[in-house]
């Protein structure tokens, strides 16, 4: 219940952190995430990119172990969905720099974008770069035979995003503050030259 907003706006929080906006496509991100991977592997001795690779690398070891999807919808609460959320990422082999160059691309995105979450941008952010590395390895599949396959998902909504977006903040805020205005400029810096080189395709 909410006096200010209605059902279908709450719903939209519950599942993308804020009242009015949605989340970012892959195309909106992937600009951003190209200039956030550059920038790490130009400084990759930087002292808080090397603090935030082992905060990440930290949190998928101590995860716990995989839990089955029914379990993490039906039995879990929500701090627990999040671990079991890194703990899937860790079985897929996923590099904690995906999950520093997720955290980047949404920081970077938020700002410029020309819509503000207004007051609601530190949850925004956390549930939008929660939702970018909940993609990452997002469910369970497994194939009976020839034809036959099983898919299974968490739910990518409620507060298991929060604490999920919570962790990967305190991981990784120090990168952002520190290194934010680096990755947009090279950003810009990407677009220019490949715009420069469709131009010069073109002509």
């Amino acid at each position: 219940m909410s006096l200010l907003y209605c059902r279908r706006c709450c719903q939209r929080a519950n599942r993308h952190g804020c009242h009015w906006k949605q989340t970012y496509p892959a195309a909106v991100l992937d600009p951003y995430r190209k200039a956030a991977e550059r920038f790490l592997k130009t400084h990759p001795n930087d002292i808080w990119v090397v603090a935030a690779m082992h905060a990440l690398d930290c949190l998928m070891a101590d995860s716990g172990p995989v839990e089955r999807i029914v379990d993490v919808n039906e039995l879990l609460d929500p701090p627990a969905k999040a671990r079991a959320s890194l703990a899937r990422l860790r079985r897929a082999g996923i590099a904690p720099r995906r999950l520093l160059v997720n955290y980047l691309a949404v920081c970077a995105a938020i700002a410029e974008d020309s819509v503000s979450p207004g007051s609601e941008t530190t949850e925004y952010r956390r549930v939008q770069a929660a939702k970018a590395v909940f993609r990452l390895a997002s469910g369970s599949h497994v194939v009976y035979g020839p034809g036959s396959r099983y898919d299974r998902y968490p739910r990518s909504a409620g507060l298991a995003l929060r604490h999920l977006g919570l962790m990967l903040e305190e991981a990784c805020e120090h990168v952002r503050e520190a290194h934010l205005p680096a990755v947009l400029s090279l950003k810009s810096t990407l677009a220019l030259s490949t715009q420069g080189g469709s131009d010069a395709a073109t002509a």
